[in-house]
């Protein structure tokens, strides 16, 4: 292996090892704060697990469990509130995820990006240097995602099912590619998708559309005064979001004798539920590729009738 191979391997086991210890933390930190509230939708656990408990162990799941299906991820919705000590070893865990990410990108970027490679690459990792350190079983997509953490606690929470069939984004062919790369996980389509995409022109707008299984999602409402700086400075929308999605807790920033935000505990997801979005009438989608799984689209303006 040469020496940035190898550099690179070892920035793997550097960031996991990290990942791991700042996972450990942040969970003992969770779950030592029994002083403040917790609520998860109802759930079939051990009687003898805590909803903070729960919420600690599942926001922390780095691996596959025992009965998880390969295509599935560990999700549990709820609110918990945290000290100001658990916000930061929170903040901490989510660097450790992306320091891990970024390690793990650059080194399947060394092995190149087909397929081939890329299983090469996963293997060689999975026996060899993730073997050695016992921990083979790593859930990448659990490792990536980011924990929802707020250091000021919303004035209300909705929660609603999002039962669209499909999700869309629309963006530039150039931010396209960029967008497959690091939201899609790679296989043969997606590389159809990319190299179709370096063949038009960087500021054609195209539409990125594939399925959605029914996923939970939290209508964020703002005290007044958190209110009115959205509304006055667009950046501060990322810290304080309308909507976010919410596969795992919401941990928020609480004093001792603080309650959780009002907020509607939601009914769990029932086939045939009435979707919450209408589609959208006045754009249509043309598939811009031939291969049957793309997830590439062209929006197309339906001609005004008179």
């Amino acid at each position: 292996m040469s020496n940035i191979k190898t550099a690179a391997r070892l920035a793997v086991r550097d960031t996991v090892l990290s990942l791991i210890d700042h996972a450990r933390l942040f969970c003992d930190a969770v779950t030592h704060d029994s002083d403040l509230p917790a609520w998860i939708m109802k759930q079939d656990h051990q009687p003898s697990v805590s909803a903070r408990e729960k919420a600690a162990h599942d926001a922390t799941s780095l691996t596959y469990q025992d009965d998880q299906q390969r295509q599935q991820t560990v999700k549990l919705t709820g609110l918990i509130g945290i000290s100001s000590n658990t916000l930061e070893l929170g903040h901490s865990f989510n660097r450790s995820k992306a320091d891990f990410k970024a390690a793990m990108l650059y080194y399947r970027q060394l092995f190149g990006e087909s397929i081939k490679m890329t299983d090469f690459s996963s293997k060689e990792l999975r026996d060899g240097l993730l073997g050695h350190l016992k921990i083979q079983h790593l859930h990448f997509v659990q490792c990536y995602r980011q924990v929802k953490l707020f250091e000021e606690a919303p004035a209300r929470i909705g929660f609603s099912w999002a039962s669209g069939t499909h999700g869309t984004v629309r963006l530039t062919a150039e931010t396209a590619i960029q967008h497959l790369k690091d939201k899609f996980t790679p296989s043969q389509v997606i590389i159809s998708d990319i190299k179709q995409l370096e063949q038009m022109p960087k500021e054609a707008v195209v539409v990125i559309k594939r399925p959605l299984t029914p996923h939970l999602r939290a209508n964020l409402s703002w005290p007044d005064n958190i209110e009115t700086l959205r509304r006055s400075d667009k950046t501060l929308r990322t810290q304080y979001p309308g909507q976010i999605n919410t596969p795992l807790p919401v941990f928020i920033l609480l004093s001792p004798g603080q309650p959780l935000p009002e907020f509607n505990a939601i009914k769990p997801w029932v086939a045939g539920m009435k979707q919450d979005r209408l589609q959208r009438r006045d754009t249509c989608l043309e598939k811009l590729s031939d291969h049957p799984g793309s997830f590439l689209y062209i929006p197309r303006q339906k001609e005004a009738t008179t």
